[in-house]
């Protein structure tokens, strides 16, 4: 019973806003001003002030694995090539990255140490893109790689 007494009142409201709307003469073009003044004003507001594009900064931490026996040089190579490739495919695969900040880690036994971390931005990158120019290098990475395995003394 109660089910169909609301049933009853949500026809009867129905009925009701649509007799509303059919006597309204005024209805359809009421909804035509609201709309055409809110797309005018939107349009107005988009002329006088366009949105400004979204740059942002990249940042990546890169992992590379230090061979055991591995020369540091040779491993040092091998974190700015990848540190080279990782800021080159940024700047590519999105326009609106203005600076890229990529951080090369060495893991090796159970340690990770920082090595470089490369921050340059696009316009730099572009003038000169080598990793060496715009790297800062850790220098306790050396020690910390080329000490004997099991040895967690700096």
């Amino acid at each position: 019973m109660p089910q169909s007494r609301l049933q009853l009142l949500q026809r009867s409201i129905q009925s009701f806003q649509l007799s509303l709307f059919r006597r309204s003469v005024l209805a359809p073009l009421g909804m035509a001003a609201v709309l055409g003044t809110s797309g005018s004003l939107w349009l107005t507001e988009a002329l006088i002030m366009p949105k400004a594009a979204s740059a942002y900064t990249a940042r990546l931490d890169l992992y590379v694995t230090h061979e055991r026996g591995e020369n540091y040089d040779s491993f040092l190579r091998r974190a700015e090539m990848a540190a080279r490739a990782g800021a080159q495919r940024s700047f590519d695969q999105d326009l609106l990255i203005t600076e890229v900040t990529i951080n090369v880690v060495a893991e090796s036994d159970s340690v990770s140490v920082p090595v470089l971390t490369l921050a340059v931005d696009r316009s730099q990158w572009q003038q000169h893109p080598e990793t060496s120019y715009w790297a800062t290098y850790y220098s306790s990475a050396r020690v910390w790689l080329n000490r004997p395995p099991g040895d967690l003394t700096p």
